[in-house]
């Protein structure tokens, strides 16, 4: 029988081994995907992020709060409620919010334009208003931004009161 043997010549060498740049070239491109990925959802969460702050802490952070999307909130203060219809499709309802309706201290001026005024909008309810604030010193409430929570009290009834 007749031997066979293989021999490789140094070139047919060189095309079997890996190359260490094909390594790095694939490291290269893991790298510059996580950071796309990492830019990606940096991005989406910085852009989409509303503060909930209340007026105190509206204040205490003002200017770097100027012109940011966030949510204050506050009890409204009855006395400063007006409503202007300026047209037929414009209206301005404005107001004043404050922390503690008892001891108030800053009050924040809440402007929405082309609102209703809400049924639950008296003295003493709870606000919470969407929107942004303005180097004038007012908040602009967003459209539909108005939320209110009724200031009523629940008070116990007298089990001997009710009849039935």
């Amino acid at each position: 029988m007749a031997e066979t043997s293989w021999t490789t010549t140094p070139s047919e060498e060189a095309l079997l081994k890996p190359t260490a740049t094909n390594r790095w070239k694939f490291v290269a491109g893991g790298i510059v995907i996580l950071a796309a990925v990492v830019f990606l959802i940096v991005n989406a969460m910085s852009g989409s992020t509303q503060l909930y702050k209340t007026v105190d802490e509206f204040y205490s952070e003002q200017s770097r709060l100027i012109g940011r999307d966030l949510r204050v909130s506050g009890y409204v203060v009855g006395d400063s409620i007006q409503y202007t219809q300026i047209d037929a499709q414009t209206s301005r309802l404005e107001f004043d919010i404050v922390d503690d309706i008892r001891n108030p201290g800053q009050r924040l001026h809440i402007v929405a334009m082309n609102e209703p005024v809400p049924d639950l909008l008296q003295h003493e309810a709870q606000a919470l208003v969407e929107g942004t604030a303005q180097a004038d010193g007012m908040f602009y409430a967003n459209p539909g931004g108005l939320l209110l929570k009724c200031p009523t009290r629940y008070e116990e009834l007298d089990p001997n009161a009710v009849e039935g």
